[in-house]
């Protein structure tokens, strides 16, 4: 199955459902059974979209709504999801390259029976992505200062256009190493891949030649436009254009080797065209024509305009050697980071650390939330004055919010009232008679505010309610509970009964609950 999601992202738009392309990414990525349709079914749940994987035998393709996503079969490889859109009697399917019109009898022809929907809902909110301006403004800053610095020398017009060629070049060197760089683009995916034969990621990534351990392409392709802008910007402040052009004019020559090397490598060794790779040959031709044919240079250097360029050359190479460790230290650790949470967001291994503990008979709380009649039952011991309980609590408020139908949260107040002063008993007792009187929602609603603000005069004035003893015996019953087996600290998750992991992070309880409802225990 593809890692692209490109397809998915256009179902979404397509239904008005906006999220966060570059978390989803990182939330899938990190799913146990990734990139399976179970890991985007989850995901999209995680998201707060509403969606459904089913089994459709190609005579029900009718009755679907004009867009889903479709497992279908591909000429030489192996199933792939589709967004498919249907127009009239004309179906388009799209993958991560052009939409490709087909025919119903077509679409049957391919269909492998498996379909994904998703459906907006108007009354919950989507996590969406949030937009920064500042990177935008602070490249037109660049942009705008870069242009004021050339218009400071009275250079030729033919001198400055030069520039355009390396700030292309370093631009398409990083599109060639977007792997590396993190870079994503909808765009550059698709140009990459127009067609069958083409693959940037293939060329780029491939180590076929043992020099290419060391160095490749890329590397060189960075280091060589990066070095051509500096050095032009310092012989610009030296007034000494005309032997850098030398300079340029004697680089680009012995690379024409390196060019057709790269092409053969490309034709013959890896079988697969690199679009990218192509652009920065087709810059490098250009560069060179346009030398002959708007700089009149002599080949007259001198030995210190040479080293000035070696020294602007090596420094770029040793910069962009450090730059790329880093680069390479930052991926590798997000992949750590990303197998570390596929393996703790493992059902099953989460399912055997939860049950290697005894259960514990919980003593009853009249505070119940949720549905009172599931059989996943969540129970939570807090305190207002524990100061992890709100964090506990938020995660708790989450599941709540998404899987009230499913999920029964009971929740436990620990407290002894004989050694609390009269605000602090009358808070506990404020906070069970406002679940009792007023329900679910405003117990929340009060119990959010106080681990928000934590001022318990303001508090009692907001949720003022008459208090009595009567509840006292349950909050008794339940901090004697709690000292017999010796759970003196709060929060403490139960999962029907078992105590939750103390090595699991209780932000990850959210990822379990689909799989804890369908299972029984």
């Amino acid at each position: 199955m593809t890692n692209n999601f490109n397809y998915l992202f256009q179902y979404l738009e397509k239904e008005n459902i906006t999220i966060d392309k570059k978390e989803f990414e990182f939330q899938i990525q990190s799913h146990p059974d990734y990139p399976s349709l179970l890991a985007i079914a989850d995901t999209l749940s995680f998201f707060n979209v509403d969606n459904g994987a089913m089994r459709l035998d190609s005579s029900e393709i009718e009755f679907l709504p004009n867009q889903f996503i479709a497992l279908l079969s591909e000429e030489d490889h192996k199933p792939e999801l589709n967004f498919v859109e249907r127009k009239g009697n004309t179906y388009f399917c799209t993958n991560d390259k052009k939409p490709l019109a087909i025919s119903k009898s077509e679409l049957e022809s391919q269909w492998k029976g498996i379909v994904l929907l998703v459906e907006k809902q108007e009354t919950e909110e989507v996590l969406k992505p949030q937009k920064s301006y500042w990177s935008l403004a602070l490249q037109i800053f660049a942009l705008v200062l870069f242009v004021l610095v050339l218009s400071q020398f009275e250079a030729a017009l033919t001198t400055n256009f030069f520039f355009v060629f390396p700030i292309i070049g370093v631009l398409f060197s990083i599109a060639a190493l977007k792997d590396l760089f993190g870079t994503k683009s909808e765009l550059l995916n698709s140009f990459c891949n127009m067609t069958t034969s083409t693959s940037c990621t293939t060329v780029v990534g491939s180590n076929k030649w043992k020099i290419f351990e060391i160095v490749n392409f890329s590397d060189l392709s960075m280091v060589f436009f990066a070095s051509q802008f500096l050095g032009l910007l310092i012989f610009l402040l030296s007034g000494n254009t005309a032997t850098y052009f030398a300079i340029q004019q004697i680089l680009l020559l012995s690379a024409i080797p390196v060019l057709f090397l790269s092409i053969y490598y490309q034709k013959f060794v890896e079988k697969k065209w690199c679009p990218i790779c192509l652009v920065i040959i087709s810059i490098i031709l250009l560069e060179l024509g346009y030398l002959f044919v708007f700089q009149n240079t002599t080949f007259t250097l001198s030995l210190k305009e040479l080293i000035v360029f070696g020294f602007v050359f090596l420094s770029v190479m040793f910069a962009w050697s450090a730059l790329k460790k880093l680069l390479t230290s930052q991926k590798e650790l997000k992949e750590y980071q990303l197998k570390s949470l596929r393996f703790e967001r493992n059902y099953t291994i989460f399912k055997n650390s939860l049950l290697a503990k005894d259960k514990a008979q919980l003593p009853q709380s009249p505070i119940i939330l949720g549905n009172k009649e599931s059989n996943t039952i969540i129970t939570i011991i807090s305190s207002p004055f524990c100061g992890h309980c709100k964090e506990a609590h938020e995660v708790i408020e989450n599941i709540l919010e998404k899987y009230h139908n499913n999920i029964q949260i009971q929740v436990l107040l620990k407290t002894n009232l004989e050694a609390e002063n009269e605000e602090r008993k009358k808070l506990f007792r404020s906070l069970i008679k406002i679940y009792k009187q007023e329900g679910g929602t405003v117990f929340i609603k009060a119990l959010k505010d106080w681990f928000d603000n934590k001022n318990i005069t303001e508090w009692l004035g907001l949720f003022s309610v008459n208090t009595t003893p009567e509840f006292d015996a349950i909050f008794d019953s339940q901090h004697k509970w709690c000292e017999e087996n010796d759970y003196n600290f709060t929060p403490a998750i139960f999962i029907n009964g078992y105590e939750y992991p103390q090595m699991y992070d209780r932000k990850n309880l959210p990822f379990y609950i689909n799989e804890l409802v369908e299972d029984s225990f």
